[in-house]
């Protein structure tokens, strides 16, 4: 029986890579820094190495999201031009969270309005609503590195890695949620999973919108590539969308003022777990994103082919980005009630 420990395709046992190194950190680490010039000045960072070829930034004070990410040194993420900006730059009015929304791999929207900015106060909480909520631009606290051997169920030992924090959406007189982040990853691996806890802190029952918001650019994206979605039908958002529905999944090459199309992907509520990729065959790789759909029945698709503007948007949800108040019209809201949880997961994958 094999180890379970696979590095540079062999197996070893914790005892041979001991034997190695003398620290662990040689082969895969998470590493905290702070940025220090333009925008991004006094951004806290965790720079992941999974010692697989993947690796990772994690922008610990815009609620742990992740920013660029490589494989073997090639690019994965888009990248919008406005760095990991400061929190104190984000701007919450109207569309303001354009200003500072850096793309990535991962921008987490909500968690308590996600999509469409609404020109006036929401009319059941008497707030604004700006494009996409404030989620992104809330540092974490209690942010915590692990890095633990467990045993598996036939003895052997494995390696596994946590970055772990908190980010909170609390307001006086408003909502109180907390949203509890993990990332783990073992090394050696080229994957790591993402397990979000939001509970809701308050008295009341609070709206709960969260979407990944996930970024992929050249080159794996480029007119080679090709994309798979595990839903049965696929459907337009708008006049923009509609016209290019027959050809959702073609990417052409960059075209100035292209017109964004959005597409909402039907998947199965209750299905398990799905995945959505996207493979270029002349790099030879595939990233995956996988999720759950028990709480994660919407998939959004994000198609801008612009000129420095060019990505694909692939974006698990409770929702749908329409807004707080649309949703609530159209009965697609969920609320979260005082003292409950909810947990989503989701996982990227590359090779």
């Amino acid at each position: 029986m094999n180890p379970p420990m696979k590095l540079w395709n062999r197996h070893y046992t914790r005892r041979e890579i001991e034997s190695y190194v003398g620290d662990m950190r040689q082969i895969a680490d998470v590493q905290l820094a702070t940025l220090e010039d333009g925008m991004q000045r006094g951004t806290r960072i965790a720079q992941v190495r999974t010692g697989s070829g993947l690796d990772f930034t994690v922008l610990l004070d815009r609620a742990m999201d992740i920013g660029t990410a490589t494989y073997n040194g090639i690019p994965l993420a888009w990248q919008s031009g406005t760095g990991a900006a400061n929190p104190s730059r984000y701007e919450p009015d109207g569309t303001g969270w354009l200003r500072t929304f850096h793309g990535g791999l991962l921008a987490l929207c909500g968690i308590s309005q996600a999509g469409s900015p609404v020109p006036n106060l929401d009319p059941v909480y008497g707030e604004p609503l700006g494009l996409h909520g404030r989620i992104g631009a809330v540092p974490a606290h209690d942010v915590r590195v692990e890095r633990v051997w467990q045993t598996a169920p036939d003895g052997e030992e494995i390696w596994q890695m946590r970055l772990s924090g908190c980010v909170d959406e609390v307001s006086l007189f408003g909502h109180r949620l907390r949203l509890e982040r993990t990332l783990e990853f073992t090394p050696g691996t080229p994957r790591f999973t993402i397990r979000d806890s939001v509970r809701n802190m308050g008295g009341q029952p609070a709206p709960l919108m969260v979407l990944y918001h996930c970024n992929f650019g050249w080159p794996l994206v480029g007119p080679e590539s090709t994309l798979s979605s595990p839903a049965s039908q696929i459907v337009p958002r708008d006049e923009a969308a509609r016209a290019g529905l027959a050809t959702w999944s073609a990417i052409t090459a960059p075209v100035a003022g292209y017109a964004e199309q959005v597409f909402f992907h039907q998947v199965a509520a209750n299905s398990g777990e799905q995945t959505v990729s996207i493979s270029n065959p002349r790099l030879g790789i595939t990233a995956a994103l996988t999720f759950d759909t028990a709480t994660l029945p919407y998939l959004t698709q994000w198609k801008q082919l612009g000129f420095a503007d060019y990505t694909i948007g692939l974006e698990p949800g409770n929702c749908i980005p329409e807004g707080r108040v649309r949703a609530r019209e159209h009965g697609r809201l969920q609320m979260l009630s005082p003292g409950e949880t909810v947990t989503f997961r989701l996982a990227f994958a590359v090779g």
